[in-house]
């Protein structure tokens, strides 16, 4: 979800554009995933990483699928 949310940084978002609209219908989707599987909302798009034995990092998605 950070990495929605992330322009916000540096950007305002103005009522009626497109920012502000991804913005708000991200929070939405992520609270109804929340409260449709029973976790916390909030989950960011690379939630998994691990690292190998040469200190090599990997990452997966792991949103929520509507996001597709």
């Amino acid at each position: 979800m950070f990495e929605y949310l992330m322009p916000l940084l540096v950007m305002p978002a103005y009522d009626n554009t497109l920012l502000a609209q991804t913005c708000r219908a991200t929070v939405a989707r992520q609270i109804a995933y929340g409260k449709q599987r029973g976790v916390p909302w909030g989950i960011s798009e690379s939630g998994y990483n691990s690292v190998d034995a040469v200190s090599t990092t990997s990452t997966a998605p792991s949103a929520c699928p509507a996001w597709g």
